[in-house]
């Protein structure tokens, strides 16, 4: 009878735990969700009062300290974020605990000195004391659980092609928002030609509605300076280095988008490739920064800016200007040294970051064997060049020495007539490489004859390398069509380049990216003409590939258009930095496979 209850009592009490410990799995699972909900509240919170801040808070009109807002958010975010890491039970690489401890000590510190009653100047209080700081840790806070947006975005199945074309409309929507903030602009401008000028700084392509010198404040000259360096890289390369950093860890979906971007085929080092790319990126841009800073005149107003600002839109490729006369400003005539180092810059930008990562190595070797020399050990040999990398370099070094020839035959007593010999050299350099999608201009364009205007048309078309910040149908679909037609005319069946037989699936995606392009081009041409009857065709057809090909070089004057053509030129600008073959398949393209072939049929062709 005795063992009889016992045994009850023990069933009653095992009962009773495992409904306490459902009860508590549904408390906690209840707390994670409500944080992840209370953790994007609150970011959003922030996102709102940052951008009250930046685009309209006076002091003097608004009688309030938004410090205490800024607080707030800081507070909730911290909060909601120490709950969602204590949720997380999974074993996690040893440099995410280091990072997160960082996070946690980084904002007790800075919980203590903003909230604390504290009197003394102290350097700490100095340094974690106030708005700067509370915007940094909560920017970094929520840039900490970007891994949790692009799960959420994960978890709608959006093709990744399609997702990477998305990405760039929200980045342009919240580009002409920012720009549209009374802090951002000096002049009214209407929300068309904030759209233009945000679109033309994320496609990174350089025409302008209204004069950026004159109608931006330095607020929202930084905001285009952003808008260029996030069209540059692509805001996925971003989102998925922060995934990374703050996980260690990527899907397989985010893995194949990112291996698509990045133009590479391997998955398992692309954190590696992704660190590589950023770190690339913000050396050669201060590099080229420091440079121009030292060759601008002495009694330049703002070197500093101004050497960032152009050293980021000629590696991004962008074509802005803080000068409204651009690079022919009186005060940059004749500055060699600035015109050499730019068009340096759109060159490495226009490259490809495939092809830069294989020059990384390439330099990288050269050294480690200079030491091994040194301290007499056997270095091992380095393996052949990718194709695509000799493709890519030996296109764009042919183009390059083309367009600057033909560029010195054609305008060297038009445009440049007055000009030293070495001036008229470095301005027929400087043209072949800006006008492979960077925008920028040295001379009077206006001036250039009929032929150049063709040529400059060409090389507009052509544009930068697959895998780089700049548009046009690249250099390797121009090479494979080039090697096509040789080899299709020779008798040949099948293309070779270096003992490599290029696939079917190549050639296929060169003509239909050749073929999409001329047609989008001509469509878009074809709209200005009925839009624009009195302007001259040639140049609208220029606009028209400048467009497409993400330059910026305008013959027409882009602000005295009218705003039908506008919008027909900011949809240029999106799918010439896009591609129209990622566009179309993402928005084309069917799930389904198709497992069967019909026979083939030969058809008269000529």
């Amino acid at each position: 009878m005795i063992k009889k209850k016992l045994y009850m009592y023990r069933e009653r009490m095992y009962k009773l735990f495992y409904i306490l410990s459902d009860r508590l799995k549904e408390i906690i699972s209840w707390l994670i969700n409500f944080s992840k909900l209370g953790f994007t509240l609150a970011s959003l919170f922030f996102i709102t009062v940052f951008i009250f801040y930046v685009g309209f808070y006076q002091k003097d009109i608004y009688k309030l300290d938004i410090t205490h807002f800024f607080n707030i958010a800081f507070i909730l975010l911290f909060l909601f974020k120490i709950i969602l890491e204590l949720s997380i039970l999974k074993k996690r690489k040893r440099y995410i605990w280091y990072l997160n401890s960082f996070l946690l000590l980084l904002g007790i510190a800075i919980l203590y000195y903003n909230n604390a009653d504290l009197t003394t100047n102290h350097s700490l209080t100095i340094l974690l004391k106030g708005k700067i700081p509370l915007i940094l840790a909560s920017t970094l806070l929520i840039i900490s659980e970007l891994n949790k947006l692009v799960n959420a975005i994960n978890t709608l199945k959006i093709p990744p092609t399609l997702l990477f074309v998305l990405s760039f409309v929200l980045i342009i929507i919240i580009g002409s928002g920012l720009l549209m903030l009374p802090k951002a602009h000096l002049q009214d401008i209407s929300y068309l030609d904030s759209l233009f000028t945000s679109t033309s700084a994320v496609c990174v392509t350089g025409l302008i509605v209204v004069d950026t010198a004159t109608a931006f404040t330095p607020l929202g000259k930084i905001f285009i300076l952003s808008l260029i360096q996030i069209g540059g890289l692509g805001i996925m390369t971003f989102t998925g280095f922060f995934s990374y950093v703050f996980t260690g860890s990527a899907s397989l979906r985010e893995r194949v988008l990112l291996k698509d971007m990045l133009s590479t085929e391997n998955l398992g080092n692309l954190f590696k490739i992704l660190t590589k790319i950023i770190l690339i990126t913000f050396l050669t841009e201060i590099v080229g920064a420091v440079i121009i800073y030292h060759n601008l005149p002495s009694n330049f107003s703002d070197k500093i800016f101004f050497s960032i600002f152009h050293s980021i839109s000629a590696f991004c490729n962008a074509g802005f200007s803080t000068l409204s006369q651009g690079l022919s400003s009186p005060e940059l005539q004749f500055n060699q040294p600035i015109y050499v180092v730019i068009a340096l810059l759109i060159i490495l930008g226009g490259i490809g970051f495939p092809v830069l990562l294989s020059i990384y190595i390439w330099l990288k070797y050269i050294i480690t064997t200079f030491i091994k020399k040194l301290q007499q050990k056997q270095t091992s040999l380095l393996g052949r060049a990718n194709i695509n990398t000799m493709i890519v370099l030996t296109t764009t070094l042919i183009i390059l020495a083309l367009g600057t020839s033909i560029y010195f035959i054609l305008e060297r007593n038009t445009s440049m007539i007055g000009l030293s010999l070495w001036q008229k050299l470095v301005t027929s350099f400087f043209g072949s490489a800006s006008a492979r999608t960077a925008g920028f201009n040295i001379v009077d364009i206006t001036k250039w004859s009929y032929p150049t205007i063709f040529i400059m048309i060409f090389l507009m078309w052509v544009g930068a390398s697959p895998g780089s910040t700049g548009g046009g149908i690249k250099t390797t679909t121009f090479a494979i069509a080039i090697r096509t037609t040789f080899s299709f005319i020779r008798g040949k069946r099948s293309v070779e380049i270096r003992k490599r037989e290029i696939g079917n699936d190549t050639i296929t995606r060169v003509l239909v990216i050749i073929f999409l392009s001329l047609t989008i081009i001509l469509a878009g041409f074809m709209g200005l003409l009925i839009i624009e009857p009195q302007k001259n065709p040639i140049h609208l057809l220029f606009e028209c590939f400048s467009a497409f090909g993400t330059v910026g070089l305008s013959l027409v004057n882009t602000s005295s258009l009218h705003e039908n053509s506008k919008i027909i030129l900011i949809i240029l600008m999106f799918i010439g930095r896009v591609s129209p073959l990622a566009l179309m398949t993402g928005i084309f393209i069917s799930s389904k496979k198709q497992y069967y072939k019909y026979p083939t049929q030969d058809l008269i062709i000529n």
